[in-house]
């Protein structure tokens, strides 16, 4: 019986040692990745870290978390975020972020209202094997635009074609668009929804830990599956195109949609496409609709050399670098 009971007291207080070390683990991660980014010219702060979830988890909630990028044109602060974990699985976490948040981008403030709004991440040596996000309602307020979603879905898995290829999906069931001065939020006739589905190949895999200056660049995009749907009009789009450094594509791009000119006059008659655009969108489909000889359909292949849309070797538009933090 006594060997029992000194069996029973090593094991905990074994059990107890290592749950302390992987809490402190995880506390250091955190703590040296906030003072990582000084040296980067970020400006990263927090007011305090607790950890909590003995014996059977390691949940550190980060208090007051505010990042800056070097310039200012990005920034993001919260009230919290909490990072969980199973004491038993470090390397599978759950982030869990507060109902309200603030995003500084180039363009202005924007205010982040969700329902949560988590996301979990599995990776191994700090590389990210997969991950999936989810938000039932996600409400962004910028200064020119509202955007209200709900059921907002993404999921990333590291592909075996490279070292750095990821599949990703995200879906939104429903999307509404606002100007600021109107109601926020989304109803049951929200105009539109999203799905999609892609490979895309990194210059470098993606990492939990930050080993360079810049984050891993993406260098091609394989958009196999899209569908964007507002009211009964549905556009699907694929796309395969090479990523310069710079962030302009190189490639082709496919577009399909029947009777988008209804689509496109109720989203400027709800406010949701300005009448300018909506008018240039118009012209430009128009005239692609054309090649395949009926007013309302379309189905064209576009080529894009260095950002420029081609139809054969005419020039009819052009996609804007894409941004990358």
């Amino acid at each position: 019986m006594k060997r029992l009971l000194v069996v029973i007291i090593v094991a905990t207080l074994a059990y107890c040692g290592w749950w302390f070390h992987a809490a402190q683990d995880l506390r250091s991660d955190v703590e040296d990745w906030f003072a990582g980014q000084s040296a980067k010219g970020w400006t990263a702060t927090y007011t305090d870290l607790t950890m909590r979830g003995f014996p059977s988890r390691t949940d550190l909630t980060i208090t007051n978390p505010d990042i800056t990028g070097p310039e200012g044109g990005f920034a993001w602060r919260a009230p919290f975020l909490q990072i969980l974990a199973l004491s038993y699985k470090p390397a599978h976490v759950i982030l869990v972020w507060p109902d309200t948040q603030t995003l500084v981008m180039p363009d202005g403030e924007m205010a982040v209202s969700s329902d949560g709004l988590r996301a979990s991440v599995v990776f191994e040596d700090q590389k990210i094997l997969r991950s999936n996000a989810e938000a039932p309602v996600l409400n962004i307020a910028g200064p020119d635009v509202s955007v209200a979603v709900a059921d907002a879905n993404f999921a990333l898995e590291k592909f075996a074609t490279t070292d750095a290829t990821y599949r990703i999906a995200v879906s939104a069931g429903r999307i509404a668009t606002s100007l600021p001065t109107a109601a926020s939020g989304i109803g049951s006739d929200a105009p539109a929804s999203l799905r999609a589905q892609m490979d895309i190949e990194f210059d470098r895999p993606l990492r939990l830990d930050t080993r360079s200056d810049s984050p891993p660049r993406p260098t091609r995009v394989n958009l196999k599956r899209s569908a964007i749907t507002y009211g009964d009009v549905t556009f699907r789009v694929s796309l395969a195109a090479s990523i310069d450094p710079q962030g302009v594509l190189t490639g082709d791009m496919s577009i399909s949609a029947e009777n988008w000119r209804n689509g496109i006059d109720a989203a400027r008659e709800n406010g949701d496409l300005p009448a300018a655009a909506a008018d240039g969108l118009i012209d430009l489909l128009a005239m692609l609709s054309t090649f395949n000889g009926t007013r309302d359909s379309l189905d064209v292949t576009l080529g894009i050399n260095d950002g420029t849309l081609l139809l054969g070797p005419v020039p009819v538009g052009r996609i804007p670098p894409l941004r990358w933090p």
